[in-house]
């Protein structure tokens, strides 16, 4: 595993999922609850949808638009809907403005 600058904290904004895209990687998504910062793949598990993209956050959940899977960002947890399987979450570092996660 190594550390991955994903993007500046101050490019995700409260609500508004936000896609980050690194070379050799699959999109992440990042999240901003209140003052944190949360990572987890942009993919749906249930389907290919692009949850930064096409999802919409409500408070702590990450909903698909294709079938209506929920998710906690916090977690990566199914909550509801076709969940086949959790989403992959990542711990989530903040240095000099940046978002790091480790993968």
């Amino acid at each position: 595993m190594s550390q991955i600058k994903l993007c500046r904290a101050d490019e995700v904004m409260e609500g508004e999922p936000y896609q980050a895209v690194v070379t050799g990687h699959k999109p992440f998504a990042v999240f901003k609850l209140g003052e944190e910062i949360f990572v987890t793949q942009d993919e749906c598990t249930h389907a290919t949808a692009s949850l930064s993209l096409e999802g919409s956050q409500e408070g702590n959940h990450i909903i698909c638009s294709w079938h209506e899977a929920c998710f906690d960002i916090r977690t990566g947890l199914g909550i509801s809907g076709p969940c086949e399987k959790p989403l992959q979450a990542f711990a989530v570092t903040l240095a000099d403005g940046d978002v790091w996660i480790e993968a």
